[in-house]
């Protein structure tokens, strides 16, 4: 039996009161996409030993590693490519769950604690991720920093807001540089907006961004989406702030 092809993996990157339970929401509108929520980000201490991993095999692993009297004797023999291939086939197995992998194109999470990632170690963290996803794309979800900074559990920590959201923003335009064609700016406040012009053309063309297209009837399957309502606070619904 032959091995199905890897999914396209989509990850949304992004900071709390953002509206990305929304922007899940959609994509997992989208056919044979399947957006897993936040997941504590536990890919982070994965790169961090593929890093460990990594250096230690660059310093020690010279040529009298090959030796069977050396103290790294074999280390030279390891893959870190390899490594971090498999830390991608770890992940789409927990994230696919029970679903099947012939029944998923695109497939990924959304997560609002990427502010973890100090700033020194974006780029190998991002080279990680091209290598363990197989250069994923990034749906970078933003919202208006002052509403989110103000909105729900923000209100009582508007110090840590404004820090964590400065620095998902400022990893927002490091992705934008770094990966122009396999990044994209979702706008909450266009997604929501009133006027339905505004609104059509963002999710038409978020979907077009993840799938490569976007019919009429996809676009007002987004809509009803849109209406029903994601998160404790839900924006799509409500609108409340």
């Amino acid at each position: 039996m032959s091995t199905p092809p890897s999914p396209r993996f989509v990850f949304v990157v992004t900071y709390g009161r953002s509206g990305s339970t929304l922007t899940q929401g959609m994509l997992n509108t989208l056919p044979r996409t399947l957006i897993r929520g936040e997941n504590g980000l536990y890919i982070l201490p994965l790169f961090r030993s593929y890093a460990v991993f990594e250096e230690f095999r660059e310093r020690f692993g010279k040529p009298h590693a090959d030796k069977v009297t050396s103290a790294f004797y074999g280390l030279r023999e390891s893959d870190p490519d390899g490594y971090a291939a498999s830390v991608g086939d770890l992940v789409q197995s927990q994230l696919l769950g029970p679903v099947p992998a012939t029944d998923v194109d695109r497939l990924g999470f959304k997560e609002v604690l990427w502010h973890r990632i100090p700033r020194r170690d974006w780029a190998a963290m991002f080279d990680f991720m091209d290598k363990a996803f197989d250069e994923p794309l990034y749906v970078l979800n933003q919202r208006d920093v002052e509403m989110a900074s103000t909105s729900g559990f923000w209100r009582k920590k508007p110090d840590a807001a404004l820090r964590q959201i400065t620095r998902i923003r400022r990893l927002h335009d490091f992705l934008r540089e770094s990966r122009p064609e396999r990044s994209f700016i979702n706008s909450y406040e266009a997604m929501t907006s009133d006027d339905r012009d505004v609104a059509a053309d963002q999710l038409r063309r978020l979907a077009e961004f993840v799938t490569g297209e976007c019919d009429d009837d996809l676009l007002a399957a987004m809509f009803t989406t849109r209406e029903t309502g994601y998160g404790p606070n839900p924006f799509g619904k409500t609108r409340e702030q």
